[in-house]
């Protein structure tokens, strides 16, 4: 019988020792899991980190560059409107011919009428969202749209610049056989620029033929056309762009 009790005691023992041992191979395990989630957890942790300071950096560039598009297109606007302005001045000339032409009035009317003032074609900022796939790492679906939808607002703009320097070169060849183009070049004074001072051209001038010509007149008419649509345009990418400025500036963290 003490036998007996005596394996029974040994079997306790034993089932107990074993016990302990899964018990700790069991706490080891659940450690280790622990130990698992919690290094997976810091490494989101900063993978997230990461991600939030690239995109900060991004939003960053890409607000001075849509800033500094914004004063581009005011500015360019603003030009725009002096040109049509300009060209209805023109033909209120050819229609109502003074007795005497001031050249330095006609030559800067002309100098104001045939500047282009062209967009900035180069987006090498998009350029690099578009190209890296950057774009969609931004978390803003609004700001997301908004960036994709822009160059096809800006290409519509574009197009009717390329007319407009189509109708400049047109309007050259019209200019050279009546007025002096280094008198009118002399009066050019858009954005700031100044020409250094040459003396006036030898050309004979005849104001009153160009004005009465009727391909400057449809040249003139046909650019005014372009301009008004231009700046049509522009106000609604204006818009545009200052909308996402707004995004990126609720997107920005200080």
């Amino acid at each position: 019988m003490i036998n007996f009790f005596r394996k029974i005691r040994q079997r306790l023992l034993t089932e107990n020792k074993a016990s302990k041992y899964l018990l700790y191979a069991i706490g080891e395990i659940v450690l280790v899991v622990i130990g698992i989630l919690i290094a997976l957890q810091i490494n989101n942790w900063n993978q997230q980190r990461i991600a939030f300071e690239d995109e900060q950096v991004l939003l960053k560039i890409l607000k001075i560059d849509f800033t500094n598009r914004l004063k581009e297109l005011e500015f360019l606007n603003t030009g725009r409107q002096n040109a049509v302005n300009t060209i209805e001045q023109l033909m209120f000339l050819g229609e109502n011919p003074p007795e005497f032409y001031k050249e330095y009035i006609i030559d800067s009317l002309l100098a104001t009428a045939t500047t282009t003032y062209r967009f900035n074609e180069k987006f090498s900022t998009m350029d690099m969202l578009f190209n890296s796939g950057k774009i969609n790492t931004l978390s803003n679906d609004s700001l997301k749209f908004s960036l994709s939808n822009w160059p096809t607002l800006v290409e519509e703009m574009l197009e009717e610049q390329r007319l407009i320097v189509t109708n400049y070169e047109e309007i050259v060849k019209v200019l050279d056989k009546y007025v002096s183009l280094r008198d009118i070049l002399q009066r050019f004074s858009w954005s700031n620029y100044e020409m250094p001072k040459i003396s006036p051209g030898t050309v004979k001038k005849d104001y009153q033929g160009l004005l009465k010509n009727r391909s400057f007149e449809n040249l003139l008419a046909s650019k005014r056309f372009l301009l008004i649509i231009n700046i049509y345009d522009a106000k609604i990418i204006i818009k545009e762009t200052k909308k996402i400025i707004q995004l990126l500036d609720n997107d920005i963290k200080e």
